[in-house]
């Protein structure tokens, strides 16, 4: 079912408008989501990067929003979903070299250039599928299948015409040469937009290009400005072991996007504000059919695949060299982010039970899968933990962040309790990677680590965690203090 009209929508924003408590300023919906972001980017490159850790800062400013637009939890599950698998399709651009370039002064401007068009596009797409999200109950399933189809194949056409060729290229050509991915981003974003302009008229049909522009404008700002730290931190005359200027960089790309996503919510709040009326509601018979199957899937994603890729190299040097480029772009395909998401959303669409699941529980299953991987290199944790008992704390802590999910999104003010949940589970696998080295509690003989030598090598990790656990608490005591008075309709 499409729905065309914003009558309805409109009833409900003015009626909650005056029924319910005091409208949040404008100043406040551009710093909660800000701050938040700036916290979920921060950990994000703490944790891991990639699509996965992107997750993060994306579930974050998504639960922002779901409650400065006072939604109801079947729509908050959509749209944190829609935010974290959006914001995390930027994960797959590779940017080390590019934030390289833009340190060297001879390609300094080029560097530049690159990291802004990324986190542009980042923002692009990222802000067009967080919008699609806001307004999901416009769109049916099937609209929606369709769209995301389309970003696939918009995202090879961008890959293979742009990026495999290397016509415009943003790392380095000569020194271990990045895959590059962010045209095959930028036709995603179009083939979306464009898909769904001719799907909806009307006033809400706009409401994803407007995110989708304000995104890339916090985006480009953000990541290229926070590139400023980057590059001319080492200069400022402060005491350097103290400042980690890349984490500076992401602390502003963060705050940036989170602040004109916020802004733009700000501006089409009246479109926004609204709770989804129960005949609109397609997520009735929500079972766990969907549930088991996403774990069917990202069992088969993380466990399988790789085996089967695995398999495939090994039979390249029997195959002709066109089935050996169809099999590598076929690989490439099933195994990027914007196909794995594609599925996601395929059983997140048909149950609220698993579109929480993938907004707060895989979130935090690969957060914890990025730390227990280090734990295999002495590097970071000064022992090594065998692959069997890694797979055994990676299920336990993955089962019980599922079980507090559906728990919580079930009790009263759910949004509060599952945003908290996924604020403090994060930030305690950071905790972990910063204090877990047993090195640190348990010196050796030799005089070897400890915290005098923690503080000799990494004392810039210790202002980094501080700011985790400022911007952590302050954006915990928003949502228990912004929001006490509001609870949210339960489907």
């Amino acid at each position: 079912m499409v729905y065309k009209h914003g009558s309805y929508g409109r009833y409900i924003a003015e009626h909650h408008m005056t029924s319910s408590s005091k409208p949040h300023s404008p100043a406040f919906f551009v710093l909660f989501p800000a701050v938040a972001m700036l916290l979920g980017w921060g950990l994000r490159g703490y944790i891991g990067g990639g699509p996965f850790g992107a997750l993060i800062p994306g579930v974050y400013v998504a639960l922002c929003l779901s409650l400065l637009l006072k939604h109801d939890v079947t729509t908050a599950a959509t749209v944190a979903m829609f935010g974290a698998l959006g914001i995390g399709y930027g994960g797959d651009m590779t940017y080390g070299q590019t934030l390289g370039l833009a340190k060297d002064i001879d390609t300094r401007l080029w560097g530049f250039l690159g990291v802004t068009l990324k986190g542009t596009v980042w923002g692009l797409l990222g802000g067009a599928v967080l919008g699609v999200g806001l307004t999901r109950q416009h769109y049916d399933r099937k609209t929606l299948m369709t769209a995301f189809l389309i970003t696939i194949v918009g995202f090879y056409l961008g890959w293979k015409l742009i990026n495999e060729p290397k016509l415009i290229y943003f790392s380095n050509p000569l020194d271990k040469p990045r895959e590059e991915s962010w045209a095959g981003l930028t036709f995603a974003a179009i083939g979306l937009l464009a898909y769904l302009r001719t799907k909806l008229s009307g006033e809400y049909a706009a409401i994803p290009l407007r995110f989708a522009l304000w995104g890339a404008l916090g985006g480009g700002l953000g990541f290229g400005g926070g590139t400023l730290w980057l590059v001319y931190g080492p200069a400022l005359p402060v005491p350097q072991k103290w400042f980690g200027w890349w984490k500076a960089m992401e602390f502003s790309f963060g705050f940036s996007f989170g602040a004109f996503l916020g802004l733009c919510a700000y501006l089409n709040r009246g479109l926004l504000i609204r709770y989804s009326p129960p005949e609109e509601n397609e997520d009735k018979r929500d079972s766990w059919l969907p549930t088991a199957g996403l774990v069917a899937f990202i069992v088969l994603a993380f466990v399988t695949l790789p085996i089967l890729f695995g398999a495939m190299e090994r039979m390249e040097s029997g195959m002709p060299a066109l089935a050996v480029v169809a099999a590598k772009d076929f690989a490439r395909m099933v195994g990027s982010f914007i196909f794995f998401a594609a599925v996601c959303f395929f059983f997140g669409l048909r149950s609220t039970r698993a579109a929480w699941q993938i907004a707060i529980t895989l979130t935090f299953f690969h957060a914890m899968l990025d730390l227990l991987r280090d734990m295999t290199d002495t590097d970071h944790f000064g022992y090594i933990v065998p692959t069997p008992m890694i797979a055994v704390l990676l299920v336990i802590s993955t089962v019980l962040v599922g079980f507090a999910t559906a728990y919580h999104s079930k009790r009263e003010r759910p949004l509060q309790q599952l945003f908290l949940l996924i604020i403090w589970t994060c930030y305690a696998v950071a905790t972990w990677r910063t204090f877990g080295s047993k090195d640190l509690w348990f010196p050796g003989e030799d005089g070897g680590g400890g915290w005098a030598q923690f503080i000799a090598d990494d004392a810039a990790v210790l202002p980094v965690h501080a700011l985790f656990t400022v911007s952590a608490l302050v954006t915990t005591w928003w949502i228990i203090t912004k929001f006490k008075d509001e609870t949210q309709q339960r489907s």
